[in-house]
């Protein structure tokens, strides 16, 4: 049987758990906010970029412009999935009984986890951002050529 004691400690370790994982869904729901953003947004950038004739002007400055807009996301994609990454650690302490009070700090984890392997190393994100800036300037300068060329 189980003491009150205990009964508070398994109560307290459940809740911070709780705690934890609501972080780690508002950071799984960031980085999806921000991949909806950023089709949307590049999107209508294109679009802009095809309407009236802008391509044959002066695309080039957009096309660049496109390119950096899609390189910001992905670095912002990438900052919520390594502050994700950091929460998980921070469960599996929780979990293992490393941590007994409420905290959400997560610095000692972030601090073992560089943005910028996330950023290369994760398969959603080289899937999502560097195929989608490798089409844009096949696009581009397929497109750029022909009015140029």
């Amino acid at each position: 049987m189980v003491n009150n004691s205990q009964q508070g400690n398994l109560y307290d370790k459940l809740s911070h758990l709780q705690l934890v994982e609501q972080q780690i869904q508002r950071m799984a729901n960031n980085s999806f906010k921000i991949k909806s953003w950023s089709i949307t947004i590049i999107g209508a950038a294109i679009g802009y970029w095809l309407k009236d004739g802008y391509s044959q002007k002066n695309g080039i400055e957009i096309a660049i412009l496109i390119v950096i807009v899609s390189s910001l996301f992905w670095w912002l994609d990438a900052y919520y999935l390594t502050l994700e990454k950091g929460y998980r650690e921070l469960y599996a302490a929780i979990d293992h009984n490393k941590i007994n009070n409420y905290t959400l700090d997560i610095k000692p984890y972030i601090k073992k986890i560089d943005i910028k392997y996330v950023a290369i190393t994760s398969k959603v994100l080289t899937r999502t951002y560097v195929w989608g800036i490798i089409l844009e300037i096949i696009f581009f300068g397929q497109y750029y050529l022909k009015f140029r060329g």
